[in-house]
């Protein structure tokens, strides 16, 4: 005897796979696209639970794995928001981002690099609002700028600051 209960949730499972089998997704993500399709919530929570105790949905191992995967270099602050954004719990994306094997300051000093290869005539201004955007604090900021200065001199000037 088939109960239509168990079949919807055999299709929510199996819905889940399909989604699963595309992109590693995180548990908030799972239910928004399973909630999209038209499933029920029990049914939901029920195949979310299946693929969690499958092992095929961790939120942990979601977030390690995408701030390892991140190219550009950004700060704590923002690998943490975008982690939150994702449905990923706070103190879980705050564990992922510590166990990132580049610290803040050395991303910092690469965002840098990359910023005055891009632009090499960057005043510190602009330069100090571009790492701001890239979500590090202003205390590292300022910290690479002065070592960066003392290794190589100071950035462009502002071009009023050269007519003067």
């Amino acid at each position: 005897m088939c109960y239509p209960e168990h079949e919807e949730a055999r299709e929510a499972y199996v819905c889940a796979l399909r989604m699963l089998a595309r992109r590693r997704l995180t548990e908030a993500q799972l239910w928004q696209r399973l909630e999209r399709k038209g499933h029920g919530d029990d049914v939901m929570r029920t195949a979310v639970a299946r693929c969690k105790r499958d092992g095929l949905l961790d939120d942990a191992l979601f977030a390690r794995l995408y701030v390892e995967g991140r190219r550009k270099a950004c700060g704590d602050a923002r690998y943490v928001g975008e982690l939150i954004r994702k449905g990923i719990d706070a103190d879980v994306a705050e564990r992922a981002v510590q166990t990132m094997e580049s610290d803040e300051s050395s991303r910092c000093n690469a965002a840098l690099i990359a910023h005055l290869r891009a632009r090499p005539q960057s005043s510190y201004p602009s330069t100090a609002r571009a790492l701001e955007r890239l979500g590090f604090p202003a205390a590292t900021i300022y910290s690479v700028l002065r070592l960066h200065a003392q290794q190589f001199g100071p950035l462009a000037r502002v071009e009023s600051d050269a007519a003067t």
